[in-house]
C-alpha cells in the first residue's frame, strides 16, 4: 500500500510513474482471499489474510479513507462478551474485558478496498506492472536505470527517481545497487525486522456466529494452541461469520503441516467455543513465511517485532533513490509496521520526489 500511496499522491499532482510490483497483485501484505462457500444460500466471503484493523488516532490513514470516500464503510470491530483463556494444563476460563482489539476499526469489504480504490483514482498517469521484480538501481547522471525480470524476461526502467516500497530486508537480499550499499548501510537494512513477516492467519468462515449467541465476544488466548490468538472476524453485513487466529507454531515447524495445522485448529474452536465450531463452510490458512516478497531467512530465524531505530542508507538518500514501506515511518504511534506507516512513508516519498522535480 505504500507504494501505491506514493503513487496516488504523484498522479493527484500529474507526475508520470511506473508502479512494479512483484507479485501477480497489487497490495503486498493486504491480501484478501474470496471464498465460494456452499452455504443456504451459497455467498461469496472475502476475508483479510493479512492487516485486519486500524485504530482511532492514525490520521494519515484516516485522511486517505476520507480521501477515498470510504468512511462510511469504517466499522468497529467486534468486541462484545466474554473471552475465552485456555490455560497450559487444559483449563478454560470466560472472562470479561480482555478484549485486546476492542476499539479498533475495520473496513467493508477488507483492506482490499484500499487498494482496488486506489488503482481506480489513479488513472492513466500512473501505470501498473505486475508479475515484474527489481534486481537493480543503477544511478548515473542522468537518473535512475532499474532492472527488472518481468515473466522471465529482463526490462530496463529508465526514471528521475526510483521510490523503493519493499521491506528493507527484501530489498537487501534481493536487490543490487549501483553504486553499491556499504557493509554499514546493508547492515542497517537487515537490522530493520518486517512485521508480522513470519507469521500465519488461519480464517474459518461459518454459516452463524454461534459464539455470539453464547455471550462470547470471539476473543480467545490460548496457551496450547494452534492458534494462540483469535478474534471474530465477521464482516459487518450479516451474511458470513468468520474467527481468525494467529499460528503460535514457528515457521519451521509448520513447514508441510498447513492441513494439519487448519484440523488441529478446528479442534481448538471446539475446546473453545463448542460443537457448533466443528462445522465451518470453509477454512483457510495463510503463511506469510513462505512468501519471498515479505520474509527472508533473517525474519524466521528471529521473533520479529517493531523497528526501534530505522537506519536506511545515507549514500542514497537526497538522491534518486527514496525510501518507503511501513517499516521506514516514524517509531511508535502505530505507525512504524503498521498501515498507518505505509500511507505516511508513502505520502512522504511522494513529496520528497516533487520536491527533486522542482
Amino acid at each position: 500500500m505504500s507504494g501505491l500511496c506514493a503513487a496516488h499522491e504523484l498522479a493527484k499532482q500529474d507526475v508520470a510513474c511506473i508502479v512494479v510490483e512483484a507479485r501477480g497483485r497489487a497490495g503486498g501484505r493486504i491480501a484478501v482471499e474470496h471464498l465460494e462457500v456452499s452455504g443456504s444460500p451459497p455467498f461469496s466471503a472475502a476475508v483479510d489474510m493479512g492487516p485486519s484493523w486500524f485504530w482511532p488516532g492514525q490520521s494519515h490513514l484516516a485522511q486517505l479513507i476520507e480521501q477515498l470516500n470510504l468512511g462510511s464503510g469504517v466499522y468497529p470491530q467486534h468486541s462484545q462478551g466474554l473471552s475465552v483463556i485456555e490455560y497450559a494444563n487444559g483449563a478454560i476460563e470466560k472472562a470479561p474485558g480482555v478484549a485486546s482489539m476492542a476499539g479498533s476499526n475495520r473496513l467493508d469489504g477488507g483492506m482490499q478496498r484500499l487498494i482496488d480504490t486506489l488503482l481506480e483514482q489513479m488513472g492513466d498517469t500512473c501505470e501498473l506492472r505486475l508479475n515484474s521484480q527489481l534486481m537493480s538501481i543503477a544511478q548515473n547522471s542522468q537518473g535512475v536505470v532499474s532492472t527488472l525480470q518481468r515473466n522471465g524476461q529482463q526490462q530496463t526502467i529508465e526514471s528521475t527517481c526510483v521510490i523503493v516500497a519493499m521491506p528493507p530486508r527484501v530489498v537487501s537480499h534481493g536487490v543490487s545497487f549501483e553504486p553499491a550499499l556499504t557493509e554499514q548501510e546493508r547492515v542497517g537494512l537487515e537490522s530493520i525486522p518486517t512485521w508480522m513477516a513470519a507469521h500465519a492467519k488461519c480464517v474459518v468462515i461459518y454459516e452463524q456466529p454461534f459464539w455470539r449467541l453464547q455471550n462470547l465476544s470471539g476473543d480467545a488466548f490460548s496457551q496450547l494452541g494452534p492458534l494462540v490468538e483469535i478474534h471474530d472476524a465477521s464482516p459487518r453485513a450479516a451474511e458470513q461469520y468468520a474467527l481468525f487466529g494467529f499460528v503460535g507454531i514457528e515457521p519451521l515447524q509448520r513447514a508441510g503441516s498447513l492441513d494439519a495445522i487448519k484440523h488441529a485448529a478446528i479442534e481448538q474452536l471446539v475446546r473453545l467455543f463448542g460443537e457448533a465450531a466443528a462445522q465451518p463452510v470453509a477454512i483457510h490458512l495463510k503463511d506469510w513465511s513462505l512468501d519471498p516478497h515479505t520474509c527472508t531467512s533473517l525474519d524466521i530465524a528471529s521473533a520479529g517485532g517493531h523497528v526501534q531505530r530505522v537506519s536506511l542508507p545515507v549514500s542514497h538518500q537526497s538522491s534518486g533513490v527514496v525510501w518507503a514501506g511501513s517499516e521506514t515511518a516514524s517509531v511508535g504511534g502505530h505507525a512504524n509496521g503498521y498501515l498507518e506507516g505505509a500511507v505516511e512513508s508513502g505520502v512522504r516519498a511522494a513529496h520528497q520526489v516533487m520536491a527533486q522535480l522542482i
